[in-house]
């Protein structure tokens, strides 16, 4: 039997590379996703707290320049707030846009798999056919000799 070579080898080579590298932008932007989602929870958390310090503070009396400090550093926490929000929307499109070229990088490959396994089940077949004939003629060849 022939041995089977695929014409597209040097595609199918590249289109993996191409998925192997989308994959790792893919996981990238999901890594710097779920920092970005940190660093908010982490402001977030810091802006109970002051919250709760302020509110126990306020209690048991406060001065009305201690409140005021309180109240422009929960206002510049709010606003890092803002920004890192913005960012993480900015990451979220990111991350959006890596997934669907994933998507298409495996559906490349994939089309690419198919295409070689149809070649090879056809070769397959096609050397099937070949060995039949030899057969049959080899079948022939020795039955018109012992005539």
């Amino acid at each position: 039997m022939a041995k089977f070579k695929f014409s597209l080898k040097s595609v199918e080579k590249y289109r993996n590379i191409t998925l192997d590298e989308a994959k790792a932008h893919y996981a990238k932007a999901v890594a710097d996703v779920g920092r970005q989602e940190q660093v908010i929870s982490k402001i977030n958390e810091e802006i109970a707290n002051i919250n709760r310090e302020l509110n126990e503070k306020n209690s048991q009396g406060i001065t009305i320049l201690e409140y005021q400090g309180y109240k422009v550093y929960i206002k510049i926490q709010e606003n890092n707030l803002k920004n890192e929000e913005e960012k993480l929307k900015g990451l979220k499109k990111i991350e959006n846009r890596r997934r669907r070229e994933l998507i298409t990088a495996k559906t490349d490959v994939m089309s690419i798999e198919k295409l070689r396994e149809k070649r090879f089940e056809e070769h397959r077949k096609e050397e099937g056919k070949k060995e039949a004939l030899a057969t049959e003629e080899f079948i022939s060849n020795q039955l018109s000799s012992r005539k």
